[in-house]
């Protein structure tokens, strides 16, 4: 049994870690230094460093020039921080007074052991004989994310709080502030009078403004300690006691610098060491320890270079007197990777710190074997017995394989010495354990507060627990394993990783490994818990040791007398493969080869797990057809063409797929491929396999290995549904294509063993013949596969092709019609399907079929010719140039026999059978068709000009009803007009007729042909006569409309001369509009009627003097038109005698006006003008109350009246009593302004 008298001193407690100023320097005769300097294992490394280091203070190193300052750096565990501590109480020259034996002595227990540890325990003495050295230590872990915090400010304030450093140490205080401010005061009230009294004085303030109240009194005792500390305090305190020395506060701001920089800084250490040198009568040293400077620095790019700036300092100012030690995780130039971005230059900070020194962590393991495993007799002879019975030998079955990075002791090799001073442990356990804290360490949100923070102390505690552990349960025969380390830090872990461990122990919403291992209805077993703890810890080295199947095995090993190594290896693997939703593998190479589920992987594969239990068949096979057949049917080399019927022609293959009666929406497409229907059977083992249609090729898969295959189905099914709804993780995905890739290369193997199967013929042999034989069943004669290689490239090389050109091979081959077609007519199946399935459906339907349907008809009859309508439409197609098809579009228009071979227009375009007559000879008799143009191109021609002719028949009547309904006045030449309309509306209707019959292709096309072209010349005729003799209308209705006005100017000549003219043309019912019928109309319009009415005007004017009257009118400056007369000339005024001299101007002017334009040969604008001034006219003497000779002496009177001024000349000009009102309005205003001087007359008054 083992009990404690194994081992020669094993230690009740460890604390966890070493750190400078970890406690108060003060308590206990400084209890930590001196735990710190019992417990250091002196290295070979660390031997270096002190050596240096100490000669260096004796001025006996080398490299004296090179400067003072070291950079002590190694990662977590090599004890930098224990060394630094180490280093603070060897260089306490004070603290060392009467104990120095003693130190060394804990320090070194065995000195003989060491002859090189005598020559630095002599050169130490030296120092301390020869100098006072004073250490400044400060752990800047305190200080990390204290932004505020500079370098300088953090250790002028440890500085300050060294009493032996300032000098300050009695009863009152012992050294200054850690507020700089406190400090610096300090240091300057040393030197009055009053330092002595300062707590007493300091008293007498806060007595003076506080309240005379009890609970307000503060204690003398310690008072200025609190001054120290509270800055609320000093704050009142100190600026008191500056004005109590000096009578004035000016300068109480002026004693702390205004800039504490690292110069200022080494510059107050130069001045307290130089103080303490001359106080003491003796050369003193002062010694920097700065720890973890590194993670003080973080990635603050300014504490770098305050950093570089603090050492610069103390090579400059100490010259020697003061020497820097800075610890830190990494070498200077690894301190911080980012700040290459600011243009950091690493060479001067390292040019600063010119002695570095590495402490690794290979010396963990002997530490611990010192302070932990030191064997007794007793023990060490019962490990041996032990290991001698052992049935596994640790240094065959634990050691790991393929290592990628070895530690010190290896972890692939058991030393058997080793292995007896380490038992229960294994020689590679503490710097195992260290590499996986380092690298946990590195992954906690706070590193600097993990529990694995510091030194290889930290592997000692946990070392020294799991020993604990192994001693309380007592098998002598069980080593400790990973899975107990993991189990010791098990709380640590949840922390740093929380997401892993919720798959080791489960959490609320999710369950893990161990609660399946506790569930009697789960195959997790408790050594499948062991490996995911191994895997757990063991990913974190994956770049030392390998996580693969074999050093899992050692991690869970503990047993030495229990399975072997091999056999333990294999259970591993069957432990995973259990875990399998729980630890994944992974693929990338530079990673661990295992890695624990994410919290969606493991709900991932709970409802893959649920779907494999129960699943859906039906779902299989569409997920099938859905993702992974289209990759299947790549790897089954499937023929892409096969010869067709008795030529040696391949034609390419389409394959469309079914599995087990399910159609598949896969399927394998090729331009113009034959199609093949394929149905897979025997997979499903739910379906029982029929085979019922004839054209369908059977495929019927072979039933070795069916079993299997149908799991990887289902296994391959139930991970790709359960990802269905999310976004499925990169390590799932390759799951699933590893689970496809199963499936995919089973099922192509069983369907390549498989047999065929197509109507009755079963006994084929190899799969080419099998799609050979199954063209041969699905094909008839009136296909080829060529049909199914028609497309709008080939059909637009039949739109090209010239009347009389040949048809190119592909078209002969599927039998398109052509005039010159040779070859016998047995051939001709398909021709004469195409046009049998296209008459049938237009026989009896006048409005013809729209292509469409036509085709769909066909494909109804003939479902093989679904693929191939291009393929009918260009049959169809050469049908139409024969004469025997014809396209027309929704109108009833014809339209080009191109029309067909446009297939994006089908929808559009319909289709009609035409009578077996000879369309062609008419249409060419009639002009409508040229030789080389087909019976639809001349239809169209024909359609067209007729269309045209009801174009111009319609623009004309339009044109003659607008005449008639602006321009005309008279009833006469309206009925002319009238008349040639309603033929023109007989015209049109007649035209409508014949565009219709030409669409409907009815009999009666020949009679069609012969009307369009009398038609066309009717048409060409009565337009020339109505341009040219529309003026004549035009001048034939202003004369009627001059007899209508009942003007007295015409006399009884002219009256009798248009009254007769107006009988004739009212008679008149022949058909003027054409030539002949203007020839009779015009012998009724003679003679011309303009003389006679002009003779007449001239008698009416001569006879009244209307021609001098309108002439004295045109001259007077007064007869003006209304809107150009000035406001002063009164309304009575102008209605007497300007107005009515106006109106007989206006009338005398328009009848003149149409005297000419009728005289004259004018165009009908004009003639149409005079005609509507004149039916707007009444007889003079209804226009005028006044007659020519009584207007003739009021233009003398009005002549009388203004004399020669002219209306601008007048202001006011009125008839009384009708102008009276206005004209005293405006006198009125006259007399108000200015004096008045009036002058009567025979006339009237003149006012002035």
């Amino acid at each position: 049994m083992v009990d404690t008298t194994w081992f020669e001193d094993l230690p009740e407690d460890f604390e966890e870690s070493v750190r400078i100023d970890r406690e108060d320097q003060s308590a206990d005769e400084k209890r930590h230094r001196k735990q710190a300097i019992e417990s250091y294992h002196v290295t070979a490394d660390s031997q270096r460093f002190l050596e240096d280091f100490v000669k260096r203070l004796l001025g006996e190193a080398e490299d004296m020039r090179t400067g003072s300052n070291y950079w002590l750096y190694g990662y977590y565990g090599s004890g930098k921080s224990h060394l630094l501590t180490v280093l603070d109480g060897l260089m306490d020259t004070q603290w060392l007074q009467d104990r120095s034996d003693e130190v060394w002595s804990n320090l070194v227990p065995n000195a003989s052991a060491s002859g090189d540890l005598d020559t630095l325990r002599t050169q130490w003495e030296s120092v301390h004989s020869e100098y006072h050295v004073i250490p400044v230590s400060v752990n800047l872990l305190k200080y990390q994310g204290q932004k505020q915090r500079s370098f300088s400010e953090i250790v002028l304030r440890h500085a300050h709080q060294n009493p032996i450093l300032t000098g300050v140490n009695n009863g009152v205080s012992t050294g200054l502030s850690s507020q700089l401010d406190v400090a610096y005061f300090e240091d300057w009230y040393q030197t009055t009078d009053a330092w002595p009294e300062r707590e007493d004085r300091a008293a007498s303030v806060v007595e003076g403004v506080t309240p005379d109240q009890p609970r307000y009194e503060w204690g003398t005792d310690g008072l200025w300690t609190d001054v120290q500390e509270f800055s609320a305090l000093s704050d009142v305190v100190l600026p008191k006691l500056f004005e109590g020395v000096t009578g004035t506060r000016d300068g109480y701001t002026d004693l702390q610098p205004s800039d504490i920089d690292p110069e200022e800084v080494v510059s107050r250490l130069e001045t307290l060491r130089q103080e303490r040198e001359a106080e003491l009568e003796q050369p003193v040293k002062l010694v920097l320890l700065l720890d973890e400077v590194s993670l003080f620095i973080g990635t603050d790019f300014e504490r770098l270079t305050e950093l570089q700036t603090l050492a610069e300092n103390v090579d400059d100012i100490g010259d020697g007197d003061i020497q820097l030690v800075a610890t830190a995780q990494a070498k200077i130039e690894d301190v911080q990777p980012k700040f290459a971005a600011h243009g950091a230059d690493f060479s001067i900070v390292k040019d600063r710190f010119p002695h570095r020194y590495q402490l690794p962590s290979k010396h963990v393991g002997d530490i611990a074997k010192r302070r932990l495993f030191q064997k007794s007799e007793t023990g060490e002879d019962a490990v041996r017995r032990v290991l001698d019975d052992a049935d596994v030998k640790p240094g065959e079955s634990l050691v790991y394989n393929e290592i990628k990075q070895n530690t010190k002791p290896p972890l692939d090799a058991i030393d058997d010495e080793e292995l007896v001073e380490f038992y229960p442990f294994l020689p590679y356990h503490a710097p195992l354990f260290l590499e996986i804290l380092f690298n946990l360490r590195r992954e906690a949100n706070d590193p600097a507060k993990s529990i694995f923070s510091g030194t290889a102390r930290a592997i000692l505690a946990l070392m020294h627990g799991l020993l604990d552990d192994w001693v309380d349960e007592g098998k002598e025969d069980h080593i400790v394993s990973l899975v107990d380390f993991f189990e010791l830090i098990e709380p640590e872990l949840r922390e740093i990783l929380p997401q892993d461990m919720r798959v080791v122990e489960g959490a609320e919403e999710t369950t893990g490994i161990a609660d399946e291992v506790g569930d009697d209805e789960s195959e997790l077993q408790e050594f499948d818990l062991d490996v995911a703890k191994a895997v757990l810890l063991l990913q974190h080295v994956h770049e030392i040791v390998p996580l693969n199947e074999g050093n899992i095995a050692v991690a869970v090993m503990d047993d030495l007398n229990g399975q072997s190594w091999i056999s333990t290896t294999n259970r591993v693997e069957e432990s995973l493969d259990r875990l399998q939703k729980f630890i994944r593998p992974t693929q990338d190479e530079s990673g661990p080869r295992y890695r624990f589920a994410t919290q969606e992987e493991r709900l991932i594969y709970d409802e893959t797990e649920e779907n494999e239990a129960d699943p859906d068949w039906d779902d299989v096979v569409d997920t099938l057809d859905e993702h992974l057949w289209n990759r299947i049917t790549q790897d089954l080399s499937l023929p892409e063409s096969v010869p067709y019927g008795e030529s040696s022609d391949e034609y390419p293959v389409s394959y469309h797929f079914g599995l087990d009666g399910t159609a598949f929406e896969s399927s394998i497409e090729a331009e113009g491929g034959l199609d093949i229907d394929v149905d897979v059977q025997g997979v499903r083992p739910d379906i029982e396999p029929e085979q019922t249609d004839e054209d369908t090729l059977y495929w019927e898969i072979d039933t070795d290995g069916l079993q299997d295959l149908r799991k990887r189905m289902i296994e391959w099914w139930a991970l790709r549904d359960a990802i269905a709804t999310r976004d499925a993780p990169p390590a799932v995905e390759r799951d699933l294509e590893q689970r496809a890739n199963a499936v995919r290369s089973k099922l192509t193997s069983a369907m390549m063993s498989g047999s065929y199967t197509v109507k009755d013929r079963t006994d084929i042999g190899g799969l080419s013949k099998a799609i050979q034989a199954t063209v041969d069943v699905a094909y008839p004669d009136d296909f080829h596969p060529m049909m199914l290689q028609v497309d709008e490239s080939r059909l637009r090389e039949l739109r090209e092709l010239d009347s009389d050109a040949p048809l190119p091979p592909w078209a002969r081959t599927i039998q398109v019609p052509s005039s010159n077609q040779n070859g016998g007519q047995g051939k001709q199946t398909i021709q004469r399907n195409v046009l049998s399935l296209t008459g049938r459906q237009l026989k009896g339907r006048d409005e013809g079929l729209n292509m469409n349907t036509v085709l769909d008809g066909i494909v109804e009859e003939k479902p093989f010719y679904d693929e191939a309508r291009p393929a009918l439409c260009a049959i169809i197609w050469g049908f139409c140039r024969e004469g025997r098809l014809l396209p027309i579009n929704e109108d009833g228009n014809t339209l080009e026999d191109e029309a067909v071979l446009d297939l994006d227009s089908l929808s559009t375009t319909r289709l009609k059978l035409l009578p077996r007559t000879n369309l062609s000879k008419l249409l060419e008799e009639g002009g409508f068709k040229e030789t080389t143009e087909t019976v639809a191109d001349g239809l169209i021609h024909l359609q067209e000009a007729n269309q045209q002719i009801r174009s111009k028949l319609t623009g004309l009547r339009e044109d003659v009803t607008l005449v008639v309904d602006t321009d005309v006045r008279t009833d006469e030449v309206a009925g002319l007009l009238n008349a040639f309309a309603d033929e023109l509306a007989e015209r049109i209707n007649t035209t409508e007729n014949r565009i219709s019959t030409v669409k409907s292709q009815d009999d009666g096309i020949e009679e069609v042909i012969d009307e369009t072209n009398e038609a066309q010349e009717w048409v060409e005729e009565v337009t020339d006569v109505w341009n040219r003799r529309l003026s004549t209308l035009h001048q034939l209705d202003a004369v009627l409309t001059i007899r209508n006005r009942q003007f007295d100017w015409v006399d009884d000549d002219a009256q009798a001369s248009i009254e007769s003219r107006s009988s004739a043309v009212s008679s008149f019912d022949g058909e003027w509009w054409t030539t002949d019928g203007w020839s009779t109309l015009s012998g009724e319009l003679v003679p011309d009627l303009a003389p006679e009415l002009k003779r007449s005007w001239n008698a009416f004017v001569d006879e009244r003097g209307l021609r001098e009257l309108v002439s004295r009118i045109e001259e007077h400056p007064w007869i003006l038109p209304a809107t150009d007369l000035p406001a002063g000339v009164h309304v009575a005024f102008e209605g007497e005698y300007i107005t009515p001299m106006r109106h007989l101007q206006q009338w005398y002017e328009t009848i003149e006006s149409a005297i000419t334009v009728l005289s004259t040969d004018p165009d009908s604008d004009d003639i149409v003008e005079i005609t509507d001034d004149v039916a707007q006219l009444e007889p003079l003497a209804e226009t005028i109350e006044y007659s020519p000779s009584e207007l003739d002496g009021r233009l003398d009177e009005l002549s009388s009246i203004v004399g020669d001024r002219s209306p601008d000349d007048v202001d006011q000009i009125g008839i009384v009593p009708d102008d009276r009102q206005k004209l005293n309005r405006r006198l009125e205003r006259l007399v108000e302004q200015q004096d008045l001087d009036i002058e009567e007359t025979d006339e009237g008054v003149i006012i002035r």
